[in-house]
């Protein structure tokens, strides 16, 4: 079996770092990168695929020369080749044009199995994945946290509300995986010293035959978080002082609400919807807000 790992080169995200005063930068003195933490468990769920299976691991990656070091953190667990795509684009919005480069890459020796990590600790849109995909027409199974199987995979998929799903994939297949999926191995020092002598494919996208359109997302501005806004709770003027206390103390009125899940087949949920909406006043019989 053949497996392809596509692997990031971030910024690391326990290192502390701002938005510059323009706010399209970072600003970091010292600043380390490794490998997307999650494209490690990718890589470690790709070389287990390969003990279970047999076949080879290739780990790609499209980036400037310094991303060679996350090819060979995945060269180190177990990974038996690696390639590189140059490309000095903005990783924060580059999504459609790393995938471009990701196809163009496995597009000349198509893999079985192609394993991302959900989404990278910079960006985090996962879109490369989709993106992938797509260019490369095949199915996308998406938040894996198990994965098993020779023949067919055996894929249990993370769905909301804490559900499971189990599938059965028949390759060729592209699947996004979670942190929960596995822990990646500690590398011996031998396992690093060969992959450090490991030879590094390089293409740049005109050998690809890649011509780049302009950027479709610009980077406007960075910020961080808001501040989460802070809830008054404002006691009826009629109460005692002990009652104030106990109002506040309480967090407020009791405000417990009802909830009711719907279940079924799309139409069927679909009906049940409107006719929530209508018996509460939202809308009218017809389907229109009123």
């Amino acid at each position: 079996m053949r497996i392809a790992v596509c692997v990031k080169w971030v910024p690391d995200p326990e290192y502390p770092f701002q938005a510059t005063i323009g706010g399209v930068h970072l600003d970091a003195p010292g600043l380390t990168y490794l490998a997307n933490p999650l494209d490690m468990v990718a890589c470690e769920a790709g070389v287990r695929l390969k003990e279970l299976a047999g076949g080879t691991v290739k780990v790609v990656t499209v980036g400037p020369e310094a991303a060679e070091s996350a090819l060979r953190s995945g060269l180190a667990l177990g990974a038996d080749s690696a390639t590189r795509v140059e490309f000095e684009g903005d990783g924060l919005v580059a999504g459609d044009p790393t995938a471009r480069l990701l196809a163009a890459v496995l597009a000349s020796d198509p893999p079985d199995v192609i394993i991302c990590g959900a989404r990278s600790s910079d960006s985090g849109s996962g879109t490369v994945p989709v993106f992938l995909a797509e260019r490369l027409d095949r199915p996308l199974v998406t938040n894996v946290v198990s994965l098993s199987g020779v023949g067919p995979l055996e894929v249990e998929r993370r769905m909301e509300g804490g559900r499971r799903q189990l599938l059965q994939v028949h390759p060729p297949a592209a699947i996004t995986v979670e942190e929960s999926l596995c822990d990646p191995r500690y590398p011996s020092v031998l396992a690093r010293r060969k992959a450090d002598r490991t030879p590094i494919e390089v293409f740049t996208p005109g050998q690809l035959g890649v011509d780049l359109p302009d950027r479709s997302v610009t980077l406007i501005r960075l910020q961080g978080p808001r501040p989460l806004a802070a809830r008054l709770v404002s006691p009826p003027a009629g109460l005692l002082a002990r009652g104030r206390l106990a109002f506040v103390m309480a967090g407020g009125p009791d405000q417990k609400r009802s909830s009711r899940r719907l279940e079924g087949p799309t139409p069927l949920v679909v009906d049940q919807l409107l006719a929530y909406l209508d018996a509460n006043g939202v809308t009218g019989s017809d389907g229109r807000r009123r």
